[in-house]
């Protein structure tokens, strides 16, 4: 048996015959077109080809092999002829060659009889289904197959096309440096909370004396203390707490489901954050922060809009924090004062 491959050679893909047979035909291929001519000159018989005598040279190779050992017998228009042969093509529904069966030698020695040609030619039709039925599989496997991949790679594109989706709203909604939220962030969250009237409190925090920082170590060091100070926000809060960015060296801290209490500890817990030098480089700077507290209630007396609210306790906490800012500088002033006034009496 002889199947049409997908450059149009044919291979023998199957032999029914003696093992030394089978090792001399299997996987012999032969050109097309030189057996589409052969078949033509050949004797019809139906769907069938028969040729009788030939020469070796006259049937392309890998087609057809008379085996040896096969002694010419007497021809009396019966006994089978080592220069015989019988071909049985396989076509598609289009009248296209897929496929040939090559009888060379009957087991009886005789010219098949009609009745065996007929199962010969059924037997051909029925090995074209199976052929056309085996590629049509093939086919919808590799049309399967190439369908998962697209698949694939579009299930891959839509993925990385939401992983890129969630980074840029990651990065329009958390400052760059410190890796908190950011302003847009901020006020979404805390607009949010206000709206469901859970109890907050926001305080607000500025960093005391920073751009010194920055003058003395430069803008890399000052970076690291932002950094820095990010860590230590991030951890004196809970996780679900925000914490924000919202200026060069400004902080605010939402807390949602506390009471006014609990919101002067967290205000305290803060504070001591500041209480320990920071390790910047070979330097250990102490920043500290001056700090103002905004809490709202579960039930707020004042009827406002989420959004209006939020600007105000935003307001307030920034508000009281400069308070403390100034309250904080004016002592320092008296204290430097004080201090200058003994030095000057002592001498």
């Amino acid at each position: 048996m002889n199947a049409v491959q997908d450059d149009g050679d044919l291979m023998c893909c199957a032999v029914a015959g003696p093992p030394e047979m089978r090792e001399a035909l299997l996987g012999n291929t032969c050109a097309r077109k030189p057996l589409e001519d052969l078949m033509q000159s050949a004797e019809a018989w139906g769907n069938l080809r028969f040729i009788r005598g030939l020469e070796d040279a006259a049937i392309p190779e890998g087609v057809h092999s008379f085996p040896a050992g096969i002694e010419p017998q007497p021809r009396d228009g019966e006994c089978w002829q080592p220069d015989y042969a019988l071909l049985a093509p396989m076509r598609d529904s289009a009248g296209e060659l897929i496929g040939l069966l090559s009888v060379d030698d009957p087991s009886d020695g005789r010219i098949p009889a009609p009745w065996v040609r007929d199962v010969l030619d059924l037997f051909a039709e029925q090995a074209g289904f199976a052929i056309l039925n085996a590629r049509r599989h093939e086919e919808a496997a590799a049309r399967m197959a190439r369908l998962e991949q697209e698949h694939q790679r579009l299930r891959e594109d839509i993925e990385e096309r939401h992983r890129r989706e969630q980074h840029l709203r990651h990065q329009a909604r958390h400052d760059a440096l410190t890796g908190l939220a950011n302003p847009t962030e901020l006020g979404e969250r805390l607009v949010t909370l206000l709206a469901d009237q859970i109890p907050l409190a926001v305080v607000f925090c500025d960093l005391d004396r920073f751009k010194e920082v920055n003058d003395t170590y430069g803008h890399s060091v000052g970076d690291l203390v932002l950094r820095l100070v990010a860590e230590r926000l991030r951890a004196a809060v809970r996780g679900e707490d925000v914490v924000a960015r919202v200026g060069g060296d400004e902080f605010v801290v939402v807390a949602a489901g506390i009471g006014y209490e609990e919101a002067l500890a967290l205000v305290d817990r803060i504070d001591q954050a500041f209480s320990h030098p920071v390790a910047a480089g070979d330097s250990r700077l102490l920043v500290r922060a001056s700090l103002g507290l905004a809490y709202e209630p579960s039930r707020p007396e004042n009827v406002l809009a989420p959004e209006e609210r939020a600007q105000e306790l935003l307001g307030s906490a920034d508000r009281e924090m400069y308070a403390r800012k100034r309250s904080r500088a004016s002592f320092t002033r008296l204290t430097a004062r004080a201090l200058a006034r003994r030095a000057s009496v002592a001498g």
